[in-house]
């Protein structure tokens, strides 16, 4: 099974598994190892007993593909988001439960105020670890504001007022009182001791955001920031959980329209992680590290473009769009493709990972097939046969633009060496077992046809 397919299997099967006691438990760290083991080890091995290499970090691939991974979920941040939906059901929806909950553990309190007992339920107290995190992504719009802490909900602005006015909020002599109080008292609070300036000039700030707040005779209700309708969704929970992290900008490779299988390929390539023989040498193995095609130290640049086989490729593209250059690394490809093709950017991507492809099935047959490679024309009409294959996938105008790229791609290659034509007893270099048996069912279904033998069918 390829990386696509184990990737879609992950995420459809093993991911969801648990969702059900994820979402009435917080399981615990040893459980979430285990699940991780399983799921790496089935990512990575499909599931065999040979051992074989992880590529990239688990904690890495389990990112969202905006943040460089490979969009596999986080089961703890999961978790945290499905137990927070709770919280959103306790404030903004009414039931039995409701109301049981609020007599036993809320009583007259806000839940901002409440804090983890040891006569607690299990459940309960889980929910209690995970309350501030949930806080984090709701704020209370205020009605009578008998239900909205004073200093600890954010009801006036993104951010409670004890994190606007910390100094305030020590030295208060009420901290656990609601806005409906405050309120009713003209927004008169009392000190331990006498204020400075600094704190002086905090309150008047304080009383300035709370002139114009006035309350009705409506119930308080949440709203959550997270989505357009103030609606909470563990998606949009699970996303601000991620927020803190540094934005990865994947976006044209996971929306290009190509195998699955190959965005995980191209997402290893940009990661530095497949097993090219310099990777391989870092982690242990010993063996020759040029490069099946030159003399050269084989690294994922030098494979990619800085081979002659590579440059060749390159210069042969760059021939067909009309380019006077070619590129010699990935960043440079982006900025030469908008160059010379700036009316085609969504087959950016569909034209890198083909030549990356093939020159990686190209390799990869020379080193543990034991096959030649005659000319770059073999690697070009590969690439070729990859376009034509994948503008299945594109729209009627792309599809139309890729297969006729293709043809001139193949054509220009067979140009400069026509003796080197791929020939159909080759077949097996370019395509795997299911694209063969495809050929040829292809083949004798044209012949059948062609002599229109009655009954063939």
């Amino acid at each position: 099974m390829s990386f696509g397919g184990r990737l879609t299997l992950l995420n459809s099967c093993l991911s969801s598994i648990p969702i059900y006691s994820m979402s009435l438990y917080m399981l615990p760290k040893t459980i979430h190892k285990r699940l991780d083991k399983t799921r790496k080890h089935f990512f990575w091995q499909g599931g065999g007993i040979k051992k074989k290499y992880y590529l990239v970090k688990w904690t890495k691939a389990a990112r969202p593909k905006n943040k460089g991974g490979l969009g596999i979920q986080d089961l703890w941040k999961l978790n945290v988001s499905l137990l927070c939906k709770w919280w959103w059901k306790l404030e903004a929806c009414q039931g039995i439960w409701q109301t049981i909950v609020m007599k036993k553990y809320v009583k007259d309190k806000n839940i901002a105020q409440l804090k983890v007992k040891p006569v607690n339920s299990p459940v309960w107290n889980d929910l209690l670890k995970i309350k501030d995190i949930y806080l984090k992504g709701r704020v209370m719009c205020v009605g009578n504001g008998q239900f909205t802490d004073f200093w600890r909900d954010s009801w006036c602005g993104m951010i409670s007022l004890k994190e606007k006015f910390p100094d305030l909020f020590d030295i208060c002599n009420e901290t656990t009182e609601s806005v409906a109080l405050f309120a009713n008292r003209g927004w008169n609070l009392s000190f331990r001791r006498w204020l400075d300036e600094r704190q002086q000039e905090s309150v008047r700030k304080l009383r300035d955001m709370l002139a114009p707040c006035a309350l009705s005779n409506e119930r308080d209700y949440p709203k959550w920031l997270g989505e357009r309708d103030g609606q909470f969704s563990v998606k949009s929970q699970y996303a601000s959980l991620w927020a803190a992290d540094t934005e990865d900008k994947n976006k044209n490779l996971w929306k290009a329209k190509i195998p699955l299988k190959i965005k995980v390929f191209m997402c290893l390539v940009k990661s530095n992680a497949i097993l090219t023989k310099d990777n391989l040498s870092k982690k242990g193995w010993q063996g020759d590290q040029t490069c099946s095609f030159c003399s050269t130290p084989e690294t994922i640049e030098h494979l990619f473009f800085g081979c002659a086989m590579a440059r060749y490729c390159w210069s042969l593209v760059s021939i067909v769009i009309g380019a006077d250059c070619r590129p010699s690394s990935f960043s440079q490809f982006w900025v030469w493709a908008a160059k010379y093709m700036p009316h085609h950017k969504k087959i950016f991507m569909v034209g890198l990972a083909a030549i990356c492809w093939a020159l990686w099935r190209t390799r990869n047959s020379i080193c543990f097939e034991d096959k030649k490679c005659r000319s770059p024309t073999e690697i070009i009409c590969l690439a070729s046969s990859f376009l034509s294959y994948w503008a299945g996938l594109q729209k009627p105008q792309g599809k139309l633009e890729l297969m006729m790229g293709a043809e001139a791609l193949k054509n220009t290659a067979l140009s400069f060496h026509p003796q080197e034509a791929p020939l159909k007893t080759r077949a097996w270099f370019f395509f795997g077992r299911r694209e063969l048996a495809s050929l040829f069912l292809q083949e004798i279904v044209s012949v059948l046809f062609a002599l229109c033998i009655p009954g063939w069918w």
